[in-house]
Order: structure tokens, then sequence, then C-alpha cells
């Protein structure tokens, strides 16, 4: 293990999903709900089979129905999976099955769901699930971010702002640790930022956006945030239209639309 990932304290992984209780009809539900196989329903069957499976109190019968939709390759069932297994371990006072928060978490990044890469990212960063692997972690905030998860960002910002303090080292030899873990994370992510560059469509403008405005990477610069963000609200992206409602980017010219 290097040294910046022994000095490296690890990143609580905390995801809390709202649940509601199934109503007085929950069994007349679940009973049309089971009509068909999952394999043989629609993606609109499916996506109403699992948002009714979001309210089932119980997790184990809710992993279940999830655990059907994601072999019947229902990607949304992916994520709520990841979810079900914190829920369980904190529910039963038992380990996280990291292996299988992994195996959901690569399957919905794969898919293209920016929550696989930010639990990608945050296993990679705590010594829980193995060896801590702080350049892959930063690379996969990035690829979420990019796709627009704003947890991410707070992640990667962590990482970013972290600053080395050990208490028989010298406030000098502390500076100089921070920078060299500040350039390591720079070297890491400079090829995809430089992907991103040269792409420069809305990926671009949502990871550059964010990246200036909360000063990751670049330095913080909100003009050139707002650059970005005009950008997405001009091709309808509602991150963009949010951002820019933020008091901290408005100017002495109203933005147009």
């Amino acid at each position: 293990m290097g040294f910046f990932e022994k000095l490296f304290q690890s990143q609580q992984i905390s995801e809390e999903e709202q649940r509601r209780r199934m109503g007085g009809n929950a069994s007349l539900r679940e009973t049309a709900d089971r009509q068909k196989p999952v394999r043989e329903m629609s993606e609109e069957e499916k996506l109403h089979y699992w948002a009714r499976g979001r309210e089932i109190s119980d997790i184990r019968e809710r992993m279940k129905r999830m655990e059907e939709l994601a072999e019947a390759g229902f990607d949304a069932a992916y994520v709520s999976l990841i979810d079900g297994y914190f829920d369980l371990a904190e529910e039963t006072h038992t380990e996280i099955a990291f292996d299988k928060v992994e195996y959901w978490a690569r399957k919905a990044a794969q898919a293209g769901l920016p929550a696989g890469h930010t639990h990608l990212g945050m296993l990679y960063a705590s010594p829980k699930y193995g060896e801590v692997d702080l350049e892959n972690a930063a690379a996969e905030y990035l690829l979420a971010i990019e796709d627009g998860d704003e947890s991410a960002v707070r992640l990667l910002g962590d990482f970013w702002n972290h600053e080395i303090h050990i208490p028989d080292r010298s406030e000098e030899e502390n500076a100089e640790y921070t920078a060299a873990f500040r350039q390591m994370l720079t070297e890491t992510l400079e090829p995809e930022i430089e992907r991103l560059r040269a792409e420069n469509e809305e990926k671009t403008f949502v990871a550059f956006g964010l990246l200036y405005y909360y000063g990751i990477y670049f330095k913080q610069d909100l003009d050139k945030a707002k650059e970005y963000f005009i950008k997405l609200d001009e091709i309808g992206n509602s991150l963009g239209r949010r951002m820019l409602a933020n008091p901290v980017l408005e100017d002495d010219e109203d933005y147009e639309e």
C-alpha cells in the first residue's frame, strides 16, 4: 500500500433511501405484480414492479424483487440492490457484502448509471473493502461527475481539499505531503480532463462547470463555471438551469433565456 493510502482516512459509505410502507391494498398490488415472470414484462411493467418494490419495508423481500429485476436487465435495480446491501448490514449489524456491492456497482457503471461509478469510487477509497486505491477512486468519481452525480463532486472535493497532518512532522513537512498528494490527484485526473476537453460536449459542460464551481482540479472560477452552465441550459440540461439560479452566480446583467 502506498504512502498516501496509508495516511488517508476512509470515507464512510452512507446512502439513505426514503421508504414508504405499502398501503392497505398491498396484497392486491403484489398479486397483480406477479401475474407474469419479470423477464416477460414490458419495460413499463418492470418500472412499475420496481417502484412497488421500493415500497416494501422488509429489506430481504425488497432485495429479492430487485434481484429479479436486475437479472432481467432492469438497470435501476442495480443501484437499489447496492442500497439494499447497506441497509441489510445496518439492520442486522453485520459486515457489508462488499463483493456484491462491487458486482452491482460495476453492472450499474457499465449500464451508464453514474451512481455505479460513485459506489466504485467509495469502494476504492475504503480500507474496509481492501487495499486503498486513491487513484482509481478519483477516476471513478470524475466519471460519475461528468454524468451529473453531484454526490461524487462532494467526494472528489474531499480528496482534493484533503490536508495531511502527521503529528510528529513539522508544518512544512505536512504542507509538502499535502502538495504531493494534490499533485498525485492532478496526474491521475489529467488524462480524463483532456479527454473531456477534446470532446467538448454535454459531459464536458457538466464536469467542467462543476469542477470550476467547486475549485476541484481547476482554480475556482465562477465566471468559467457559469459559461458551462449556460451551455447546459441552452441544450436543455436541467443542471445548468438549476446552477444558474444560484445567487453566487448572479451578476449585474440578468441571464437572458
